[in-house]
């Protein structure tokens, strides 16, 4: 069954899929949640098919029984031919949103994030168990930037990243290595198994040592507090250092911030993007093993963003990526 796509106004349910036209659903690491595009005719074009749409209406698109996309109407276009609809999830919610607090040290980064989320509602799956204690203020930032920074604190206890995204309609939050993807997977319910990878088309590689850093410097009340390098890096590459100032209370806890920090920047940075066959689980934050011997892009990679288009019934997916 193909992508379907509905619109709830006011309490009332409509089938869009037989007069939506191209539809295009994106995400990105680097921002929560997902945005929806899509396009309809003008009324008069429709007389036999009347629905009412507004902003704030909720659209779903479903595919398999499985949610896509869920969120809200955003903004609307209007020409002489047809509108323009931009949606996002309730993610969206916590980009726009600011607000001031303070947490003492007493609460878990877990318990601190669903604080956060609790004037918003936002339909939950899971949060992964972070026993992080977070002692910070935050004067008047977005509650997407809050909760970015408690996960950033909980990884640097871990080693690992957290990721935060909308599954099936339903929020998620676990550790980085939950969200690797199966490249065996199926174009439907009813087909078998197929390697998603053999689809690839228009790859592109950049390696670069530009973002570099293997001599990491934590500061605290404008002093040296700690340090740490990686000499062997700094032999073939060059010294590159990170300055970073320190909020915390204990010195082993900034080692650990330095350790952290130099394990993520002490990398060969690489860039890789390239086109598949469309597929509902190829989201940012999840893993791929690839390989793709023409360009070198062989290992494991994350997703770092995407852009789904479907049209004329063809589903196709641009991917971004970085080396995991």
């Amino acid at each position: 069954m193909p992508h379907q796509i509905f619109l709830t106004h006011e309490g009332t349910r409509y089938e869009l899929t037989p007069v939506v036209g191209p539809m295009s659903w994106s995400d990105s690491i680097e921002e929560l949640g997902q945005r929806l595009d899509f396009t309809l005719p003008i009324a008069s074009a429709t007389p036999y098919f009347k629905f009412k749409i507004a902003p704030a209406d909720i659209v779903t698109v479903i595919n398999e029984g499985k949610v896509v996309f869920m969120g809200y109407i955003f903004d609307m276009t209007y020409t002489e031919t047809n509108r323009a609809i931009t949606c996002y999830d309730p993610l969206f919610y916590l980009n726009k949103s600011k607000t001031t607090i303070q947490f003492k040290g007493k609460e878990t980064a877990t318990a601190c994030i669903k604080k956060l989320l609790g004037p918003f509602a936002i339909p939950t799956t899971r949060i992964a168990t972070m026993n992080t204690k977070i002692k910070k203020i935050y004067n008047e930032q977005t509650y997407s930037d809050i909760i970015k920074d408690i996960l950033y604190q909980a990884k640097r206890d871990i080693g690992e990243d957290y990721r935060f995204q909308m599954e099936n309609g339903k929020l998620v939050i676990d550790r980085q290595n939950a969200f690797l993807l199966d490249i065996a997977i199926k174009l439907s319910s009813n087909s078998g198994k197929f390697d998603l990878l053999e689809f690839i088309s228009n790859p592109q590689r950049r390696v670069s040592i530009s973002e570099l850093r293997n001599s990491i410097v934590i500061t605290k009340d404008d002093q040296v507090y700690t340090s740490i390098a990686a000499p062997d890096s700094i032999g073939k590459y060059g010294l590159l250092q990170e300055a970073i100032a320190f909020d915390g209370n204990t010195l082993s806890d900034a080692k650990r911030q330095a350790l952290s920090a130099l394990q993520e920047l002490n990398r060969v940075n690489e860039e890789v993007s390239f086109d598949l066959l469309g597929h509902d689980d190829v989201r940012s934050g999840r893993v791929l093993k690839i390989t793709e011997a023409k360009t070198g892009i062989i290992g494991q990679f994350i997703i770092t963003s995407t852009n789904h288009t479907l049209a004329n019934g063809i589903h196709k997916v641009s991917c971004t990526f970085k080396r995991y």
